[in-house]
């Protein structure tokens, strides 16, 4: 499945919540829970627990907007059917890596979920991209990633 379409298809099925609300509403309509934790290297994670139930653990020492966006992206996973996780023995042991692909399409669900073309384009002149990044509760660095890859320019020099 692509994952901008799966995001957008999920944004529709929430009936378009406001951005505060939007990650609470997606993870309550699919029936994860999350967890806070602190961890060194771990943003999130996401563990299915047994059929039909999973988590996902929140790294509570990264930022507000690094979270959002580490959510989005397990979401991403969990919505993609991305299960499989590999165990790395090189290099880091006992480091979890996901197929380069998947994470590719996480970022890819998260960033349209977070952010939405059909959104930023009729929005994005409006504002700095700081005020973007700010309301969108999204890293000015995401958002810029974001505008770049839309071929997007926002009010002020981006």
């Amino acid at each position: 499945m692509d994952p901008k379409i799966a995001a957008r298809r999920l944004y529709a099925e929430l009936g378009a919540p406001d951005i505060p609300s939007l990650l609470a509403a997606a993870v309550r309509h699919l029936g994860i829970d999350v967890i806070e934790g602190k961890a060194e290297t771990i943003d999130a994670m996401l563990v299915h627990i047994r059929p039909g139930k999973s988590v996902i653990a929140v790294n509570t020492k990264r930022s507000l907007y690094r979270r959002r966006f580490s959510l989005a992206h397990e979401i991403g996973h969990y919505i993609l059917g991305h299960n499989s996780l590999l165990f790395s023995g090189s290099g880091g042991e006992g480091m979890i890596k996901r197929d380069p692909k998947q994470e590719r399409a996480a970022n890819a669900f998260a960033a349209e979920f977070l952010m939405p073309k059909m959104a930023l384009s009729r929005e994005a002149h409006k504002y700095s991209l700081r005020g973007l990044a700010r309301r969108y509760l999204v890293s000015m660095q995401a958002m810029e990633i974001r505008l770049k890859e839309l071929g997007l320019v926002c009010k002020v020099r981006c």
